[in-house]
């Protein structure tokens, strides 16, 4: 009988927890009020996956949703005077993670504000509550700024020269005294929404030419392109995943098409890149695995690309690859190799063994080798063919100055 008892009393507490987590992915309209913002988004799921993130974290958080701008806001407060919030939010930015947290202040009558900034050598009164959130004074140190924030078409009122009221995105807020825009690249898993390491090429179109490349999730200073259509491409190209690109005119409002993958968080541009997988049929160049010379062993900084490959095999279970080795031309040579049941894969300095081969045999115990990484690492057997290919399939000519780039591995998805 107690057991009986016992097992009602969990299917009414499950029950219980599951109508609470229904309730809680509510989504309310924006309404008037001065809220701190910890996360706009466009996708609503994320939205939900970074507010439940908050609940987890035992953060009172909810969503409100503005048909003005098409965002999503994850706010933990609101508040009745703007004062009191930069306060809080001066506060949650020293004593949490969320260092970006903003003031969003929103009435029918005016529109939308952001406040993004805090005065950094004066601390706002607190005034006394009051019910009208659309008096909103802020300092003149505050920057206000984001093209995710559209105001109405009411009009101006005076305000401080540093004030900035946006009714649309004006990209000279966004530009530095040194002609540059501050941008962060947010790669991410389409499916999972979780981040992606790795680095983004900033490309000049007009000159066909690779300016520089940044790493994803750190801020980059980009410069001002200076070409014929003052545009710029963004390339993101992270072994795993296929490859992504945008472009972007910088001095250009936004348009639905850059809406779709540009926002603001603070006073920072962020263009978001939602990464696919590899699908059946294609091949990656493991452009960052590199060999010792003559060796069928790995340089250190070959770690990163192998523990991409390795988490997309973990997270794609029913993937089957193909491990191709190539080699810059077809002359044979010495070959040394790993003569250790536990090997070190990124290292000379242990047990080797060297002997005369092909360059086709080189190739072929190159991909071995990474092909053995995987199997110490959990990845079955029956998940890889490996084929060496030597100098037969050259990228370049073996004189071209690239011609190091013929020295390859390659993955193939079979299934």
């Amino acid at each position: 009988m107690k057991k009986w008892i016992l097992l009602v009393a969990l299917i009414i507490c499950t029950l219980s927890r599951t109508q609470s987590f229904a309730q809680s992915s509510d989504v309310e309209t924006l309404e008037k009020g001065i809220y701190l913002v910890v996360g706009s988004f466009q996708n609503k799921g994320n939205a939900l996956r970074f507010r439940n993130k908050l609940i987890d974290e035992k953060k009172a958080a909810n969503i409100s949703f503005s048909d003005k701008t098409s965002f999503y806001y994850v706010h933990i407060k609101i508040f009745s005077s703007v004062e009191e919030a930069i306060l809080a939010v001066k506060t949650t930015r020293e004593s949490t993670s969320y260092t970006d947290a903003w003031v969003l202040a929103y009435s029918p009558d005016s529109g939308l504000t952001a406040i993004s900034s805090i005065p950094e050598n004066e601390t706002p009164p607190v005034k006394e509550p009051n019910d009208n959130a659309e008096d909103v004074e802020v300092s003149a140190d505050a920057a206000i700024v984001s093209p995710a924030i559209l105001s109405s078409d009411a009009p101006k009122r005076d305000i401080e020269p540093k004030e900035v009221e946006i009714k649309k995105y004006s990209p000279e807020l966004f530009i530095t005294e040194k002609k540059q825009y501050k941008i962060i690249f947010n790669t991410f898993n389409i499916i999972t929404l979780s981040k992606v390491t790795g680095s983004v090429k900033i490309v000049d179109p007009d000159r066909l030419k690779l300016v520089r490349s940044v790493r994803a999730h750190e801020v980059a200073y980009v410069n001002e392109p200076h070409n014929q259509s003052n545009s710029v491409q963004f390339i993101a190209e992270i072994f795993g995943y296929k490859k992504a690109q945008h472009d972007l005119k910088l001095d250009e409002e936004m348009t639905e098409d850059t809406k779709a993958f540009l926002k603001v968080e603070g006073d920072t541009l962020v263009v978001d890149f939602p990464l696919k997988r590899y699908e059946k049929g294609d091949v990656a160049i493991m452009y960052n695995v590199f060999f010792y010379k003559d060796a069928a062993i790995m340089k250190p900084e070959s770690q990163f690309e192998l523990s991409s490959l390795l988490e997309l095999l973990q997270e794609k279970s029913g993937y089957n690859i193909q491990i191709s080795g190539h080699t810059n031309g077809n002359a044979g040579g010495k070959i040394i190799e790993i003569d250790s049941e536990v090997p070190e894969y990124f290292s000379l300095s242990q047990a080797t063994k060297e002997k005369n081969g092909s360059a086709k045999k080189l190739s072929l115990k190159r991909a071995e080798i990474i092909q053995k990484y995987l199997l110490n690492n959990g990845i079955a057997a029956a998940r890889m063919q490996v084929k060496g290919f030597g100098g037969k399939m050259p990228i370049y000519d073996k004189f071209d100055r690239l011609a190091s780039k013929n020295v390859r591995v390659e993955i193939e998805i079979l299934q």
